[in-house]
């Protein structure tokens, strides 16, 4: 849509960004009868290919759904440019996600406290999000199996499709060794015809995304208006409100205004948007007044294991199917689930891996050894072709200097700091240690040379809170101080959890729309 075409004035609510929070906002908005324009950096139109391939120019990355210019990130000091693992596209990262959509546990809105005695717990409970998980799920065709150690079932979950004769052996094994293993939950509109390529962009819109969950059925309303290829630059406010938001499209900029106004641009990008709206009344940028806006960020860290079988078994059929939270939690210790890939670790699944790997490596500044990853890959590709590709994930704890900063100087005009903490890297190890003790008669292989962390799972730049002086936004998500300014993606999460957010972030994006509109209805 042109930016010029646009009306101004009139929309109940301005939506930015198009992920699971602001196409669960807008959903749910847009049923009510209200008008909504959803603004999305990327297109529309964007050909979804595999993440990470060879094609480093913003338009090539645009036109395949992928956030167009690098990021630099600062690890303990050591800065690196990468490409951020998150989409840019209509349906944001959900069009790459892996289709994993399992809730957290009750306890992780419990008070979480960091190893050296500092607390974080969340405005609302468990019970407070349960309804809109259970929403979630129905509008996401969440299959699956209830976790044999949770005391409540679900019920409402999907009878999910038959394992692969590979992902039978490897839970019957994990059964046997004393584990619990239960079937992942994922998002699947099951056919005839499916391919199960949950681990990667679907062509039979099969797997459930954003787009085909809660996007192209608010347009069916005639009450949503997408906004493609459009960036929202600045917020303006008074002492009390947004009073209109700046965008620009190519070389038009434009101010719209909207009764309310919902931030959905991601954890990396909302708290720049925050902050790149500074003024006299707010110097530091709006919801800034005690610096928090961009603090506490944290990434999932974990490991990839390749696990092999005792023999030869088919690959035939679901290969994303198996979950565990026997390590969930191990005492005092929260660590995280252990989830299947649904990999192939074929050659170009390793290749790319690989290459990842070497954007971030003290190598980088070598591009012709690029090249020689092949040969690992090769080497790899045939030692792995029988394995079981698993995701160990470990949460990641809320720490005030792991932060997204301005950064005039970035083609994104921010950058990330973040300090790799010792009991992330010890609780990393238990869990190797621990998945490796359980299946000891089965060979077991850590992909990853040491901590790796997980940058498609960025959360808790706004944090939510009851006090200003520690959070960034209220128990409804709204930002402290302002009477129409709302937060609903990841940078709202006070703590990461042990488990993939984007259920969480779209259960939480439904309450915060319940919100909305009952202010709206006065």
């Amino acid at each position: 849509m042109d930016l010029e075409l646009i009306e101004p004035v009139g929309w109940d609510a301005i939506v930015i960004g198009s992920g699971f929070g602001g196409g669960a906002v807008a959903f749910s908005l847009t049923r009510r009868g209200y008008r909504v324009l959803l603004v999305e950096k990327g297109r529309s139109d964007a050909v979804h290919r595999a993440l990470l391939s060879a094609a480093e120019s913003p338009e090539h990355k645009l036109a395949e759904g992928r956030w167009p210019t690098k990021i630099p990130i600062s690890i303990d000091g050591n800065r690196s440019e990468t490409w951020p693992v998150i989409g840019c596209g209509l349906g944001g990262s959900s069009i790459h996600y892996g289709a994993t959509l399992g809730r957290f546990r009750p306890g992780d809105f419990e008070v979480c406290t960091r190893p050296d005695g500092q607390t974080v717990s969340w405005p609302y409970d468990y019970q407070e999000l349960e309804p809109y998980y259970l929403e979630a799920e129905a509008l996401l065709n969440v299959c699956g199996t209830s976790d044999p150690l949770e005391n409540d079932t679900n019920d409402a979950l999907l009878d999910p499709p038959e394992m692969s004769e590979s992902d039978t052996h490897l839970f019957r094994a994990m059964n046997h060794a004393g584990l619990h293993p239960f079937r992942l939950h994922v998002g699947l509109r099951q056919s005839a015809n499916c391919q199960w390529c949950a681990s990667g962009p679907c062509s039979m819109a099969c797997k459930s995304d954003v787009r085909n969950t809660f996007i192209e059925p608010a347009q069916n309303t005639g009450h949503l208006t997408v906004l493609d290829q459009t960036e929202a630059v600045e917020l303006l406010h008074d002492e009390q409100q947004v009073t209109g938001v700046k965008l620009r499209q190519g070389s038009t900029t434009r101010e719209m205004t909207a009764h309310t106004v919902v931030l959905a641009a991601g954890a990396l990008f909302s708290p720049v948007l925050l902050m790149k709206s500074a003024s006299e009344i707010f110097p530091q940028g709006l919801g800034n007044n005690h610096d928090q806006v961009g603090r506490n960020l944290m990434f999932h860290a974990g490991d990839l294991l390749a696990i092999w079988p005792e023999g030869k078994y088919s690959r035939e059929g679901m290969n994303k199917s198996i979950a565990l939270r026997d390590f969930y939690q191990t005492g005092e210790q929260k660590l995280g689930e252990i989830q299947s890939m649904g990999l192939t670790a074929g050659y170009h699944d390793i290749l790319n891996y690989l290459h990842a790997l070497f954007a971030r490596s003290i190598l980088r500044g070598f591009p012709i050894l690029r090249h020689a990853a092949r040969i690992p890959a090769y080497i790899a590709a045939k030692l792995l072709k029988e394995a079981s590709v698993m995701s160990a994930l470990v949460e990641d704890y809320p720490y005030p200097d792991n932060r997204v900063k301005l950064d005039a100087d970035s083609p994104s005009g921010m950058s990330v700091e973040y300090h790799l903490r010792e009991e992330l890297v010890v609780r990393v190890k238990k869990q190797r240690q621990l998945i490796r003790e359980a299946l000891y008669t089965h060979k077991l292989a850590v992909l990853n040379p040491g901590i790796e962390l997980n940058y498609g799972h960025p959360c808790g730049t706004c944090r939510a809170g009851e006090d200003p002086l520690t959070s960034v936004v209220d128990k409804d998500c709204r930002v402290h101080g302002m009477q129409n300014l709302y937060v609903a993606d990841a940078s709202f999460m006070p703590s990461s959890g042990g488990t993939n957010p984007s259920l969480t972030i779209a259960a939480n994006a439904l309450r915060v729309a319940d919100k909305i509109a009952a202010r709206l209805a006065t």
